[in-house]
């Protein structure tokens, strides 16, 4: 009842009620912060198999760290009952959102399951399988960020000594995006989770769950998990024409049948920002510098942060909106104003390089256009440094600076005189930690690159990877640090490693 103290936490009233708790509204009375308390419900308090779901569920997403998934604050019991006590979120989930609004634009749907991607892969990382993947348990916030929730179904990977619950309740609800292999019974692993998000995706872009008729007869349990394991993945674009071709293939991949066909999520998260990208060039310096990284929080009239009318890139920005409402999704610029902004800056380009032309005897209305390549870099404020490449934005100015090669034996040398490596000078450094990639970074004064820039500067004209070594990026994980190569992800302890080297990156 509103008044109950649970722990630090005084209940104020209720939010909901699902299969196997409650959920209420509470604040904590020592820092006065608004939460969400999920009990386990009085019917299953003695269900020890329950109970221990309920519990696993606390310790699952307390494990996860990440600005896309939601953050679980405490837990404890009350009445004899477990409870878990969460931020609490201000927006709506995805299948909400769609019952009311239909189905998203590309680009807010191509948001939406980046968001998702990046929290799974977290929760990946921490050693978990969601399970129960759908829209219903995809929250976004009135900022627009999608937060993944309801862990309850969070199994580990690698459960190690502790007991294994039974089947009970691992399909809950609807079968409508549950993976073949995991409808079998088989072994699972966190692909089941990116199936169930290619689902996710397909109904966004479409209003309609894969596998559904429309048909009640045809739509049973047994007939929509049917099709799960026979039929191919349905093409949102072909049930949707308005969606974007790339983001409905990419739904399909997802939903292979076999999961070593489906993308990891380094490579999903990758094509996802891509696509963001072209369908929004604006969002490049945003994606880049908040993707994989925890973002700010926006409180109004706090010093130093964001208020209710502060942007957060082009087009972008943070308004007020009372409580359950929805903001609506950012708009990119309009075709008409980009085109504009280019062809103001191409005027602006060929004029100075008429005016810095006039002394060399060329005429004074000449427009020769400059040499490819050089037209973006005439808008640079300053050169670029020594032997490194500018990687840039859409408008032609550097977002940073990076090594075409990897750093080579002589040059590590030259910091680290007793660095052992029997390679030729001019090969790549191996056998280095990283944390000697770091230190030889900041003592060069640059600094390594993070997992998005890499993906972009592997592209960039002139830039090198040597097959078959992986590089050191920045990593925010004090246990177990992060290499890169050509899409793919792995994190290896802080030692030195044959098969990784790095290279330097610089901010403008």
């Amino acid at each position: 009842m509103p008044g109950t103290t649970l722990g630090a936490y005084r209940v104020e009233g209720t939010i909901g009620a699902g299969s196997m708790g409650e959920v209420f509204r509470g604040v904590d009375t020592g820092l006065n912060r608004r939460v969400a308390i999920k009990i386990l419900s009085e019917k299953h308090r003695d269900s020890p198999e329950l109970r221990a779901r309920f519990v696993r569920e606390g310790r699952a997403v307390a494990a996860i760290s990440h600005p896309n998934v939601v953050q679980v604050f405490a837990t404890g019991q009350f009445d004899e009952r477990p409870y878990i006590a969460m931020e609490l979120l201000d927006g709506t989930d995805l299948g909400s959102m769609v019952e009311k609004r239909g189905p998203l634009d590309s680009l807010t749907a191509a948001h939406a399951v980046l968001d998702a991607a990046q929290g799974l892969a977290a929760a990946s990382r921490a050693g978990l399988i969601h399970r129960d993947v759908k829209p219903s348990n995809l929250v976004r916030l009135s900022d627009g960020k999608v937060k993944v929730t309801d862990f309850g179904l969070a199994k580990p990977v690698d459960p190690g000594a502790e007991p294994a619950l039974t089947a009970m309740g691992v399909v809950v609800g609807t079968p409508d995006y549950i993976a073949p292999e995991q409808a079998r019974g088989e072994t699972i692993d966190e692909r089941v989770d990116v199936y169930a998000l290619g689902g996710t995706l397909y109904f966004i872009l479409t209003g309609i769950p894969p596998f559904r008729t429309g048909k009640p007869a045809e739509d049973k349990y047994l007939k929509v998990v049917a099709r799960h394991l026979r039929n191919p993945p349905p093409d949102a674009h072909q049930t949707n024409p308005g969606a974007d071709r790339e983001l409905a293939d990419l739904a399909r991949t997802m939903m292979a049948k076999k999961p070593g066909e489906r993308p990891p999520y380094d490579a999903l998260i990758a094509q996802l920002t891509q696509v963001v990208a072209r369908l929004d060039p604006s969002a490049v310096p945003v994606l880049l510098a908040s993707r994989e990284r925890s973002r700010p929080n926006f409180l109004p009239g706090r010093p130093g942060s964001l208020d209710d009318s502060a942007t957060l890139g082009p087009g972008v920005s943070i308004q007020s909106h009372p409580a359950g409402s929805l903001a609506p999704p950012p708009r990119p610029f309009p075709g008409w104003l980009i085109a504009l902004t280019f062809l103001c800056l191409a005027t602006f380009v060929a004029g100075l390089v008429v005016y810095l032309r006039r002394d060399t005897g060329s005429s004074a209305g000449a427009t020769t256009p400059p040499p490819k390549d050089a037209a973006s870099s005439a808008t640079d404020a300053d050169p670029p440094p020594a032997g490194m490449i500018p990687v840039k934005r859409a408008n032609g100015t550097p977002m940073f600076y990076v090594d075409p090669r990897p750093v080579t034996v002589a040059a590590f040398r030259e910091v680290f005189a007793r660095h052992e490596q029997s390679d030729a000078a001019d090969a790549p450094v191996t056998n280095v930690t990283y944390t000697e990639a770091r230190s030889y970074a900041k003592t060069r004064r640059g600094r390594l690159l993070t997992k998005e820039e890499w993906d972009v500067a592997v592209v960039a004209s002139g830039v090198v990877v040597q097959d078959g070594l992986f590089e050191w990026v920045d990593s925010p994980d004090e246990k177990q640090k992060t290499v890169r190569f050509h899409g793919k992800t792995d994190t290896r302890p802080d030692a030195k490693q044959k098969d990784v080297t790095f290279r330097m990156a610089r901010d403008p």
